[in-house]
């Protein structure tokens, strides 16, 4: 082979090379796909080449993002025979809390018929995390002042809040005058379980001394014992005495030892554009162990719901049985009228700054298949979030819920507060309750 054959051979193997290297870097493709175009306020560092998936489906990719007046374009590459209809919502979609960004496409109805290759779409803005919290406590503090407004006519959350607070207040009243009135006949009561405790230990004292000297057959009362049936009777006697002084100071014991918290969760979903209310008691009967019951998603069903993204069931009941123990917090029953269960965990329970911060999971409803919104829903729900306790009554956070389906970010504040009023009548109930086991009908 002559030395311009070889110089020509290598030429065209380089070119060759150079061609596929470019064809691979370039992310060339013989699939074919038709333009879509999507204007956006702000796209919060969406970046070119990333996914765009419809319905969680990866269909194309972003191709070119450019800045047009105070607007920015998203020109994206969909694969052809990919049908999307023209009432579908486009918005930057985020694998986690902090994970990568992609476009994303919610599918909209038939009816409104299909878009047509190189249409172009206004795109719902993402909101940024830090954007959320200012947000959140922007609304945080409007809320605030809306309670301590002199406006005759609040917001409808404020007014309906305003009205739970006075529904509260009187509750308090009127338990505060049940325990006035109840107060000098418990003190009573008390003072003679007192005096029936201090007999009761009496009467031990002189049982054990009895029982020592039934031990031996000294005296008539020792010879009379040696008769095996009446010992055997006077021992069971003492050990229902015994029995019976424990469950008092038991009954007396559960009184001081019942707690009750009233919790608030008020929680905002940005793309929906809605308000969320959860309003519960959590019932403590002793350390370590505790009763949830309340209700979830409080509102009027029969209000216009703000977007067609709103998927959520109103008006829910939440009842749990939960234990905590040292940095865990783990409750099962119902979640939302769904059978599910909840954990909290706080790593750092130890550290005064560390128990400030806990993270929160909960999956419920494992039978679900309804449709919402012109949407089948056939996963469980499940919820993670992220609590700060800013004060030992208030805390706020952020959840992402139903992971499984269509995940909604949420701002979330908490109020948590303890109701000793509340708790000392459920000790008196407790009391009577036990109390009224073993009498004797007249």
């Amino acid at each position: 082979m002559t030395t311009e054959a070889k110089v020509g051979s290598f030429v065209l193997l380089g070119m060759v090379l150079l061609a596929t290297a470019i064809f691979l870097l370039g992310d060339f493709t013989f699939e074919k796909r038709y333009p879509l175009n999507v204007y956006f306020t702000d796209v919060a560092g969406l970046s070119q080449n990333v996914p765009v998936k419809l319905s969680g489906v990866e269909v194309g990719q972003v191709k070119q993002i450019l800045l047009e007046g105070n607007k920015v374009k998203v020109i994206a590459a969909i694969r052809e025979g990919v049908e999307i209809y023209k009432d579908a919502a486009v918005t930057v979609g985020i694998t986690g809390i902090i994970g990568s960004k992609y476009l994303e496409i919610t599918q909209g109805h038939p009816e409104a018929g299909i878009i047509p290759a190189g249409s172009t779409l206004g795109g719902v803005d993402f909101v940024p995390l830090d954007k959320a919290m200012n947000n959140a406590l922007t609304s945080v503090e409007k809320l605030l002042q809306s309670f301590n407004s002199t406006d005759p006519k609040p917001g409808t959350l404020a007014r309906n809040l305003n009205d739970t607070v006075a529904n509260m207040r009187d509750l308090t009243a009127n338990l505060n005058d049940l325990v006035e009135t109840t107060r000098p006949n418990l003190s009573k009561a008390l003072s003679r379980t007192d005096a029936i405790t201090g007999k009761l230990d009496e009467l031990l004292a002189k049982s054990n001394q009895v029982m020592a000297s039934l031990s031996t057959d000294k005296g008539a009362v020792g010879a009379l014992m040696n008769d095996p049936k009446i010992k055997d009777d006077v021992k069971e006697t003492v050990s229902s005495i015994k029995e019976a002084a424990g469950t008092a100071k038991d009954m007396l014991g559960r009184m001081t030892q019942f707690k009750i918290h009233w919790n608030l969760d008020w929680r905002y979903e940005h793309v929906a554009r809605a308000a969320r209310l959860d309003v519960g008691l959590k019932i403590s009967p002793r350390d370590g162990r505790y009763y949830y019951v309340g209700g979830a998603n409080i509102g009027n069903e029969n209000d216009a719901r703000p977007s067609n993204k709103d998927y959520a069931k109103l008006n829910t009941i939440d009842a749990l049985l939960g234990w905590e123990k040292g940095p865990f917090d783990f409750g099962v029953g119902v979640l939302r009228s769904g059978g599910g269960g909840r954990v909290t965990v706080t790593p750092f329970y130890k550290h005064p700054i560390g128990q400030k911060f806990s993270l929160t999971a909960q999956a419920y409803d494992f039978s679900r298949d309804r449709v919402s919104e012109s949407r089948r829903f056939n996963h469980p729900v499940y919820d993670v979030g992220l609590l700060a306790r800013i004060h030992r009554f208030f805390g706020i956070g952020v959840r992402a819920e139903d992971l499984a389906e269509v995940k909604r970010y949420q701002t979330w504040a908490n109020v948590m507060f303890e109701d000793k009023d509340l708790a000392y009548l459920f000790g008196v109930v407790s009391f009577g309750a036990a109390g009224t086991k073993g009498r004797s009908k007249k």
